[in-house]
């Protein structure tokens, strides 16, 4: 079994530490996890399991990629750990916005310069200036950390 990215399994540790925070996800990451153990996981744990529960039945490889990402949220405690998640949510929603208009760039390029587009091409344009509206809004509605902390993004 693949390894799940390292951003999404510390946004799963931090919901197993304090289940709490899942309400706090405006941006609906935990549907858009891209790895399916992770999905299974977070289902398990928020179908009113504990945590440790949830881990039980998963693929050792999942299993500890979740455990180093929970001792990693070791230190953060209470309204830093809620920091620190919103900072999560907001790094993976832009990262998947991005991981989106990559591909929508990609198929759009091939069509450059010609005179009737597509259908499916023009929903591309549409769904692009959609997601270039809610990248705005993901970058307005969560402020970037304090300077001095430690956004999920840097490397440990």
């Amino acid at each position: 079994m693949k390894p799940p990215d390292a951003l999404e399994a510390l946004y799963v540790a931090a919901i197993l530490r304090e289940p709490r925070l899942i309400s706090r996800d405006t941006f609906r990451v935990h549907d858009e996890l891209a790895h399916s153990g992770l999905r299974m996981v977070l289902a398990h744990a928020t179908s009113g399991h504990g945590a440790e529960d949830a881990l039980f039945e998963a693929h050792d490889t999942l299993k500890r990629a979740v455990e180093a990402a929970m001792r990693q949220l070791a230190s953060q405690q209470g309204s830093a750990l809620e920091h620190y998640f919103l900072q999560l949510c907001r790094s993976i929603k832009l990262r998947r916005i991005k991981q989106q208009l990559d591909y929508i760039g990609r198929v759009t390029s091939q069509t450059a310069g010609a005179m009737d587009l597509s259908e499916e091409t023009k929903q591309l344009f549409v769904q692009r200036m959609e997601l270039l509206a809610l990248e705005k809004r993901v970058k307005e509605e969560t402020p970037s950390p304090p300077l001095g902390t430690k956004s999920p993004m840097q490397p440990v």
